[in-house]
């Protein structure tokens, strides 16, 4: 076990976190897959866990590649890798895969392996790093609005907005994430009010869009609208079905 840790560089707290994310991580995996495996197989849910384990393994090998690779090439490789996002983000909103019961096109398959996975995390990582690179760049020097829309805030919307439509959630967060990142980084607040507000514009536009054309979108936009609606009217329907579920498995939970 040492000589393993050996090989293992940078913060030692990180790692820990992902192991442990990593193993609390086959909870929620076995709760969301025991209706899928009644739904579509003879009720084993083990193989979900197999499987889940087999990602696993997979994603630390990757993970332990990337971090042998000296960080500062990750600012070149952050350019060449936007444009490949971009369109792995087009092909996934296009004839992107969707899974047994999420009703969201939100993965593709990774040909010849078998392995679906999901665009929009490869596109988190990418991004940011891309934010990073622009501001070490400009760090030193005073910078204007206009001309940050282009090199920088072009593509942080462009990348939102491919993934907005199957995925609100993790178009909310990446775009949380990119905020806190350039706020740190030094970038005007003024500036970023600026950007807050547009987004929020746009966000209340591409709403209005879908509510208005109900076809135009995919139905997991006409799934986040309804949900805003009702919580808004704080009425319970049947979509409210998981949420009511939950409640009753935390109030009537408890340790055996």
């Amino acid at each position: 076990m040492k000589q393993i840790f050996q090989h293992i560089k940078g913060d030692k707290a990180i790692w820990a976190v992902v192991a442990l994310l990593a193993l609390f991580s086959f909870l929620p995996v076995y709760s969301a897959s025991s209706s899928l495996a009644y739904m579509y197989d003879d009720g084993n849910t083990l193989k979900f866990l197999i499987k889940h384990f087999a990602h696993l393994l997979l994603g630390f090998a990757i993970l332990y590649g990337v971090h042998r690779i000296p960080y500062h090439y990750f600012r070149g490789l952050s350019i060449i890798a936007m444009p490949i996002v971009i369109v792995l983000l087009l092909i996934t909103l296009s004839t992107g895969i969707t899974i047994e019961g999420a009703n969201a096109s939100r993965w593709i398959r990774v040909p010849f392996v078998g392995v679906t996975f999901q665009t929009s995390a490869l596109a988190s990582v990418v991004l940011l790093t891309y934010v990073a690179r622009y501001l070490s760049k400009v760090k030193d020097r005073e910078i204007t609005f206009k001309e940050t829309l282009l090199p920088l805030w072009f593509p942080v919307f462009l990348i939102l907005a491919l993934i907005l439509p199957a995925n609100f959630s993790t178009t909310a967060i990446i775009f949380a994430m990119v905020v806190t990142l350039v706020f740190i980084g030094g970038y005007p607040v003024r500036y970023l009010l600026i950007v807050l507000g547009a987004g929020a514009m746009m966000l209340l536009l591409f709403g209005l869009t879908a509510k208005a054309f109900p076809g135009l979108f995919s139905n997991r936009v006409d799934t986040w609208i309804s949900r805003i609606e009702n919580f808004a009217d704080n009425e319970d329907t049947e979509a409210d079905y998981q949420i009511e579920k939950a409640k009753i498995a935390i109030a009537s939970g408890g340790i055996t």
